[in-house]
């Protein structure tokens, strides 16, 4: 009895990391995703990867409020993790804010089934794409096998103190690229809608009776769409870059771990 509470203590907490990254990780977070399954597809992964792992004989504490922290470490690590990911997809959400409201879209929002937040629509339509991208690249096979080796790069029970600051400065450098995705995927369009209004702004001038408000907007909207169809293998090779990179910086996160 003894050693089955030992061993069930080191599984807890894998599985415990295991949930949290699927709590917030794109795709697995998604709403459309039943609770329950979600519950039960963490709790059979992570039976399929803990006899393989390595910390089956750490040394699990006895003492409760050490053990509790653990628990609140390897939810860190998880959340962490599926973090790094859903800040890239936050990209492509602000990729479409960006030149929505100049196309006359800023106003319709919608709410997000994956993110379980309002966005515009055309934030929406990249988000879609980007989610189709991720999944076609096997992107929920690499989250859990970031997870997997996880465990090799940053141990189970081994953080030290100096975890925060390296929390921060991998943060910082996310949202920076978060930034820069968004502005590589949304700056032709948005130059784009920046030459027509210039030219509409010429045009009132030359013609001041004519109604450039009114005419401006579906003319805008169809430079918009016709700039996102001609630049979409563009945006889908972004889109895919961004994803592989964000991949590697998550194994390149967990290889310079402070353990």
């Amino acid at each position: 009895m003894e050693y089955f509470v030992y061993q069930f203590q080191a599984f807890f907490l894998v599985l415990v990391r295991m949930t949290a990254m699927m709590v917030i990780a794109p795709f697995f977070s998604s709403g459309a995703i039943p609770l329950l399954m979600r519950g039960a597809l963490s709790f059979f992964v992570s039976l399929v990867i803990f006899p393989v792992l390595s910390i089956s004989n750490a040394a699990v504490t006895g003492n409760m409020g050490v053990y509790y922290l653990m628990v609140v470490q390897e939810i860190i690590i998880g959340l962490y993790i599926g973090f790094l990911v859903s800040v890239v997809f936050s990209a492509f959400q602000l990729s479409g804010q960006y030149f929505s409201v100049q196309i006359g879209f800023g106003i319709n929002e919608v709410i997000d089934p994956l993110a379980q937040i309002s966005i515009p629509l055309v934030g929406q339509l990249k988000n879609i794409i980007g989610l189709l991208v991720f999944l076609a690249i096997n992107g929920h096979h690499f989250m859990i096998k970031a997870i997997f080796h996880s465990y090799e790069l940053a141990p189970a029970f081994a953080l030290k103190g100096e975890s925060l600051q390296a929390f921060l400065k991998f943060l910082a450098h996310s949202f920076s690229g978060m930034f820069v995705i968004a502005l590589k995927i949304s700056l032709p369009i948005i130059a784009a809608v920046f030459l027509v209004s210039v030219s509409l702004g010429i045009l009132a001038k030359a013609a001041p009776q004519m109604n450039i408000m009114m005419l401006g907007f579906p003319f805008k909207i169809a430079v918009a769409f016709g700039m996102m169809i001609l630049i979409s293998p563009l945006i889908v090779r972004v889109m895919n870059v961004s994803l592989e990179r964000t991949f590697q910086f998550i194994v390149k996160v967990l290889r310079y771990w402070p353990v």
